[in-house]
C-alpha cells in the first residue's frame, strides 16, 4: 500500500514538473503584440518644430558604462537561445545652451556592490563586464563634473541610477509618478539606498500632447528635449526626445524594451523577464505599441533602448558628437 502511494506521488511531481516545464517553454514561443488590441487613439500632433535649423545648437553623445550579457532569447519574444545579447549600459550626455544633462547614468564606480540589488534570478542568469563609469570618463576628457547640472533617470531601477552617486550633489530628475513610486519601495533598493545622496526631484507632464502622447515636458521651452511618460516597466519611466538643429531626431525610450526588435516587430520581453522587471504588464504592451505606431508614422525618428549596443554603436559615442 505504502509502495503504490509513493508510486503514484512521484508520478503525480514527475507531472507536474513535465507540465511547468513545458509551460516556461512554452512563454518562449516567438509572438508579436496585437497592435490592434493596443491601440491608444491618441492622434498624431503636427510637429511644433517644422524648420530645424530654428532649434538651438544642441550637442549629444552616448558613453558606454558597462554591459551585460544574456541568451537573446531573454531579450524579446522570439529571440535566439543560441545568440549571447549583449546590453549595454550608457548614459546620453547633451549639451543645451542653457545646461547640460545626462540621461541615464549606467554603471557607476560602485557598480560590484549596486550589482547586488539586481534580482536574484537575473544575477544567475547573466554576467557582466566593467567598463569606465560616465564620471571618470567626464572628468578624463577635462570637463569638470559641476558642469552637470542635471540627471534625468528614465526610471529607478539599479542599473540606471548606479552611477548617480558618481554626481555628488547635481540635480536627479524623475516624473512625478516615479518619485511617488519610490517612497513605496523597500530599503533594500539601491534608489531608496542613494536616495539621502541624491538632490532628488520631480517634474510633472505639464505641457500638452507631443506627438502621439496625450502629455509631454519640454524642458526648455523650445522643441529641442521634450519628456513623455511611457508607463508600465515602473510607473513613472520617461521617454527623451532629442531634436537637433540638423534635422536628426532621436527618441530614447528607456527599458520599454530591450532591444529595437520590441518596437519594430512589435514584441514584449518573454514571461520569465516580464516577471522578473515590469511593473505592469498590460501598460507596458500599450506602451510599445504606442512606440511601435510613432516608428511607422516617423520612419526617420532614431529609437533608442536603454540596452540595446546594437543601436548604441550608430549614435556618436563620447567625445565623438552629434549635432
Amino acid at each position: 500500500m505504502l509502495k503504490r502511494i509513493v508510486k503514484r506521488t512521484l508520478t503525480a511531481v514527475l507531472i507536474i514538473l513535465v507540465v511547468s516545464i513545458g509551460l516556461i517553454g512554452y512563454s518562449f514561443v516567438p509572438g508579436r503584440l496585437d497592435v490592434n488590441a493596443y491601440k491608444s487613439g491618441d492622434a498624431f500632433q503636427p510637429l511644433s518644430i517644422t524648420d530645424p535649423s530654428a532649434l538651438p545648437e544642441v550637442l549629444l553623445t552616448l558613453i558606454e558604462c558597462g554591459k551585460m550579457k544574456s541568451r537573446q532569447s531573454f531579450v524579446f519574444l522570439g529571440g535566439s537561445w543560441l545568440e549571447e545579447y549583449s546590453s549595454g549600459m550608457a548614459s546620453v550626455l547633451i549639451k543645451h545652451p542653457k545646461a547640460t544633462l545626462l540621461f541615464d547614468c549606467g554603471f557607476g564606480a560602485n557598480v560590484d556592490e549596486h550589482f547586488k540589488n539586481a534580482p536574484r534570478l537575473m544575477r544567475a542568469l547573466t554576467s557582466y563586464d566593467k567598463e569606465t563609469n560616465a564620471a571618470r570618463q567626464i572628468e578624463e576628457f577635462g570637463i569638470p563634473l559641476s558642469q552637470i547640472n542635471t540627471i534625468i533617470l528614465s526610471h529607478w531601477h539599479w542599473d540606471h541610477v548606479s552611477g548617480a552617486e558618481d554626481f555628488p550633489g547635481t540635480e536627479v530628475l524623475v516624473s512625478k509618478a516615479e518619485e511617488d513610486h519610490i517612497r513605496t519601495l523597500p530599503a533594500g533598493e539601491l534608489i531608496s539606498q542613494l536616495r539621502g545622496r541624491l538632490n532628488l526631484h520631480s517634474f510633472d507632464f505639464s505641457g500638452g500632447a507631443y506627438e502621439n502622447f496625450d502629455r509631454s515636458y519640454d524642458m526648455f521651452s523650445d522643441g529641442s528635449i521634450v519628456l513623455v511618460p511611457l508607463p508600465g516597466h515602473t510607473p513613472g519611466s520617461t521617454g527623451l526626445f532629442v531634436n537637433l538643429h540638423s534635422g536628426k531626431r532621436f527618441f530614447f525610450i528607456g527599458d520599454l524594451t530591450w532591444a529595437i526588435e520590441g518596437v519594430q516587430l512589435p514584441a514584449e520581453r518573454p514571461w520569465v523577464s516580464r516577471k522578473l522587471v515590469d511593473q505592469d504588464e498590460e501598460q507596458v504592451r500599450r506602451s510599445i505599441v504606442k512606440v511601435h505606431q510613432l516608428l511607422e508614422k516617423r520612419p526617420d525618428l532614431i529609437i533608442v533602448p536603454a540596452h540595446d549596443r546594437r543601436s548604441h554603436d550608430k549614435i556618436a559615442n563620447f567625445p565623438m558628437v552629434e549635432r
